[in-house]
């Protein structure tokens, strides 16, 4: 694509404040597998955009292209963020309770009054003896203070590195020993991270649905890949925007995919959340 078009259109996209903070490789990442799959879209742009130049922002086709790759960036970064999401950095430093941060995501303030709850199961299946590894980890790590062990070490990831900036401050301000860095987790370039390599359980909380959007079959290659034993894995049991329910056996590709590997699982659910505890060991 002409480069002067695709910084028109990321400049476009990241206009809205909800994407202004993801990099721009990530969503270049979305814009051009996008263009892959819809050639005819790029050459009747490319074409429109040679004829009008800088007039091309109000272009129809301009517009539903910006439309659709904001559609996609809101599936798999910003569907959970609640409305005063943004003011985050402002609660913390005006030294907000953790009770009202963890308000600001959406699956986080479902997971609210569960937490006690999952991470006792959690640690009675697998007490982790060197860290834990949160991914794709939203606002999660926010609840770190409900885990009991407090010499326990964290190493948490997400996709905006802003977002990463503010739980590494909740970190420091808290004491939790933590590294919150940004990352795509499913080009997996985590796994060369030492703090990473350290930890001995992984949680990967409602993100295994948003990776498929990405790539298809992508969660089967990351949960392969991962060199600890011990995952959990939690998925919806309501979707986000008609909360009607997401029956169980939408997640049979999962457990298909343990049994084939000869692996080991638990179950258990909570209220709109249901969680997978894999070893990766046969039993």
């Amino acid at each position: 694509m002409n480069k002067e078009l695709e910084k028109l259109l990321l400049n476009e996209i990241k206009s809205k404040t909800q994407f202004n903070s993801l990099t721009d490789e990530f969503i270049l990442s979305r814009l051009n597998a996008y263009i892959l799959t819809n050639g005819d879209k790029r050459k009747q742009l490319e074409k429109e955009y040679d004829l009008k130049e800088n007039k091309i922002v109000k272009s129809k086709k301009f517009k539903e292209l910006v439309k659709a790759i904001r559609e996609e960036l809101g599936i798999l970064y910003g569907s959970y963020h609640t409305s005063q999401f943004s003011k985050k950095e402002k609660y913390l430093e005006e030294n907000k309770d953790v009770e009202t941060l963890i308000t600001l995501h959406k699956s986080s303030h479902e997971r609210k009054e569960y937490y006690y709850q999952i991470y006792s199961k959690i640690f009675s299946w697998y007490q982790p003896t060197h860290g834990i590894a949160d991914l794709a980890c939203g606002l999660n790590p926010l609840s770190y203070k409900e885990i009991e062990n407090k010499e326990i070490k964290y190493f948490v990831s997400d996709l905006n590195p802003k977002d990463m900036e503010f739980l590494q401050e909740f970190f420091n301000q808290n004491k939790i020993k933590g590294k919150a860095v940004a990352y795509d987790i499913t080009k997996q370039q985590y796994l060369e991270e030492e703090e990473f390599k350290q930890c001995d359980l992984v949680f990967f909380f409602k993100a295994l649905d948003s990776f498929e959007t990405i790539k298809k079959n992508i969660s089967k290659e990351v949960l392969q890949n991962l060199p600890q034993k011990h995952i959990v894995v939690s998925f919806p049991t309501k979707s986000l925007g008609s909360k009607k329910e997401v029956k169980s056996e939408k997640r049979n590709w999962l457990r298909n995919f343990i049994k084939l590997q000869e692996w080991t699982w638990e179950e258990f659910e909570v209220d709109n959340e249901m969680f997978f505890l894999i070893k990766k060991e046969r039993p």
